[in-house]
């Protein structure tokens, strides 16, 4: 029964480069639509608008002219050429992100935020898989993605430890009928054929004081996964489809109304992952996996937001009010585990599946007061409040050997939750002089949760409701100095926290005894960065360039009581690293840039409680990873015909921690690949046909080993396999 016990705990885990662009100036509350004068890029990344040169932070930004030219429709066509991000996956939908190293490898909450312009996607907690079921938001209409890489709790707040991962989407235009529409189709190699669809179409009305912004898209991908046990092919098949509805309002130069309304459905049929042995071996072929029962997912993903902002003059007041909701159902056959488990206790069965269902209801409010930017003194104070309400369901259902459904309760629970956060923040930049400027900034939240544990069955039981509340605070100072327009050096001083919360409460069968704590703590970290960013003045030449020391204490850590997943904080953690940019542009027509960067994220103390010793490394970080992107336009030749490729390498990982009960360890090793792409303009249609990883590459970017405890397999999540296709576009 103690094995019994261990197992059912395990079943509860399982449970590019920056380029510079000069946009039109916008209010710091919308996503500003760029223009390409200038050839440099304004964000919106520290809630006001600046140039990218100009924010004292390591940022990558990603304009959808550089997506197009990935032919990124997801996640992971981009991921790995973002320095400094790492992810695990199980397919589209299911993913967990991390940055500069913050992470454990399963994380029990988010350590990375993720927002739909201003607003946060997800829950704040623990309690409804977040940090594993993180958004992968389609990529069209998209005006850029921005990475915030280093502890954003001061103006983001909670669960932005490693940074924030922003989608700003194209905001309506109050002057010209205009659009775009994409289509593609490809092929993968021991896959099928993919293909994609969108269309956006802006139109504005009422004498240029609304427009309209309507927008769709649709993506099928055929999986490469095979499954030789069930005599099924192409497994991880997804489709993934949505809209936007975007209608601003500006009746006076003062004021602006934007509502928005975003849905997103991903579908996929099985878990895209291949089965090997802890020494990396394929268990069958490389892209094969034995299950004896599908493992469908699927997501629904609503939001609607609206932003009012108004300017007086001197300060610019913006509200931003949203209500969302996700709902994820997913399926994990862990029959490799609990089918000879449970017949050592006498219950024989053929198969056994962990059905989950995961819900958010989330409502946000968050009022801001920003200074112009033209004073000696710049300052922005706020508030945020959230009101969150999870759902966490999993039930055991087991086979008997005949194929139908057994009527016995093995383990059946339900984990409804609150989150109640409210917080205030601001900060206060000073400029002594034009080029030297000091900034601080301080927030404060208080936050209220609520979780009850409501169970049955043979291996779970019911608990009474827990509360638990946190007070932090987090904070911000830098220092900034321009050299010139175009050079700037800084240094930074951030925290950043995950909320703490009451546990999963355990009891020992025989003598009542608590086995883990009533709650769990905030964990919290402290990042210290010096950073140089600059070009020349023909911006023929650009470097941005950072070197960052974290301190990382009480992490947050899933381990298992009693046969039940608990939260538990275990230890602390040192990460060191860099991340260098560089971009060349030795003509109008020709570009490179490179991105490297530098992790080494380990702990700083023995950990028990993860099988881990002072010195091991955490979890899927990479010690090196390296992106390159070249590319040529014949801009003065009929056709315009354009040439470019992608050069991407991640050093090896490790998947767990060497003596961890319950993840063994796996080894991911080191894998590089090519993409190239070319294309020609025809009047207002481009046309592009690329490869992506050229040579087939058998690059694997994540595992999970909850299975291999009794000898399971490794759930292996493999990089897309060869991939030739045809894009065709065209804006009007």
């Amino acid at each position: 029964m103690h094995r019994a016990w261990l197992f059912v705990g395990t079943a509860g885990l399982l449970v590019l480069c920056p380029s510079d662009v000069l946009a039109q100036q916008a209010a710091a509350s919308e996503p500003e639509q760029r223009t390409q004068a200038g050839g440099e890029i304004v964000v919106t990344a520290q809630k006001r608008a600046e140039r990218l040169l100009d924010v004292p932070q390591s940022i990558t930004a990603m304009p959808a002219e550089h997506l197009e030219r990935l032919q990124a429709t997801q996640l992971r066509d981009y991921a790995n050429t973002v320095p400094a991000l790492s992810f695990t996956t199980s397919g589209v939908g299911q993913s967990q992100i991390s940055l500069r190293g913050v992470t454990t490898g399963t994380d029990a909450g988010p350590t990375v935020g993720i927002y739909v312009d201003d607003v946060p996607f997800g829950s704040s907690s623990a309690f409804a898989n977040a940090a594993s079921l993180g958004l992968d938001a389609g990529l069209f209409d998209l005006d850029r993605i921005e990475v915030l890489r280093g502890p954003q709790g001061t103006l983001y707040g909670a669960s932005t430890m490693g940074g924030v991962l922003r989608y700003i989407t194209v905001q309506p235009d109050l002057l010209a009928y205009g659009g775009q529409a994409r289509a593609g189709i490809s092929y993968t190699d021991g896959g099928g054929a993919n293909y994609d669809g969108a269309a956006a179409l802006n139109v504005p009305f009422v004498s240029d004081k609304a427009a309209l912004r309507a927008s769709g898209f649709y993506t099928h991908d055929d999986g490469f996964i095979d499954d030789p046990t069930r005599g099924e092919d192409g497994i991880g098949r997804s489709r993934i489809y949505g809209g936007r509805l975007d209608l601003l309002i500006q009746p006076s130069s003062e004021l602006s109304v934007r509502l928005t309304a975003f849905a997103q459905n991903i579908y996929r049929d099985g878990t895209a992952t291949a089965d090997y042995t802890l020494a990396g071996d394929p268990i069958a072929g490389k892209r094969e996996q034995g299950r004896v029962l599908a493992e469908p997912f699927e997501q629904r993903f609503r939001l609607v937001s609206g932003t009012i902002a108004y300017d007086f003059g001197g300060a610019e007041l913006t509200s931003i009010s949203s209500y969302q909701t996700v709902r994820s159902r997913y399926r994990q056959d862990i029959s490799p585990v609990y089918v000879p488990l449970l017949g050592s206790l006498g219950l024989n069965f053929g198969a056994v599946a962990a059905d989950n269902e995961r819900s958010i209801d989330k409502f946000t409010q968050e009022l801001r007061l920003a200074s112009s930017d033209t004073g000696t003194v710049e300052w922005l104070v706020g508030g945020f409040y959230t009101h969150e309400d999870t759902g966490n369901g999993q039930v055991l259902a087991p086979y008997v050997t005949s194929g139908s459904l057994s009527p016995a309760d093995l383990f059946t629970v339900e984990t409804p939750s609150t989150y109640e956060e409210i917080a205030g923040f601001g900060n206060v930049t000073v400029h002594f002089t034009p080029a030297f400027d000091v900034t601080g900034g301080m927030r404060y939240a208080h936050n209220n949760q609520w979780f009850e544990q409501i169970g049955s069955g043979l291996l779970i039981g019911s608990l009474p409701k827990a509360k638990a509340k946190d007070d932090i605070v987090t904070w911000l100072a830098n220092a900034r100095y321009h050299f010139s327009r175009n050079a700037v050096a800084y240094v930074r001083f951030a925290t950043g926290y995950r909320p703490g919360g009451p546990n999963f409460v355990a009891s020992d069968p025989a003598t009542g005894e608590l086995l883990a704590p009533a709650t769990f703590d905030p964990d919290t970290l402290k990042s210290y960065e010096l950073g140089f960013k600059g070009k020349t003045a023909d911006k023929t030449f650009g470097i941005d360039a950072a070197l960052y020391h974290i301190d990382w204490k009480d992490i947050q850590a899933a381990s298992a009581a009693a046969g039940i997943g608990v939260l538990v904080n275990a230890g602390k953690a040192k990460i060191d690293g860099g991340e260098l940019t560089l971009r060349a542009d030795p003509a109008r027509n020709v570009n490179f840039s490179a991105a490297f960067a530098y992790q080494h994220a380990r702990l700083a103390a023995d950990e028990p409680l993860l099988g881990a010793k002072e010195g091991d490394h955490l979890p899927n970080v990479p010690r090196y990873s390296v992106a390159i992107n070249g590319d040529w336009t014949g801009k003065q030749m009929n056709l315009r015909p354009t040439f470019g490729a992608t050069l991407r390498f991640v050093s090896d990982r490790v998947a767990s921690f060497d003596a961890n009960p319950n993840l063994p360890q796996y080894r991911l090793p080191s894998y590089a690949s090519l993409d190239l792409r070319a294309g020609v303009s025809l009047g207002l249609v481009d046309a592009r046909l690329f490869v992506r990883n050229l040579f087939d590459t058998q690059g694997q970017l994540s595992a999970q080993t909850a299975l291999s405890v009794l000898g399971g397999p490794a759930q292996v999540a493999l990089l897309q396999p060869r991939t030739i296709g045809l894009s065709i576009s065209s804006h009007f």
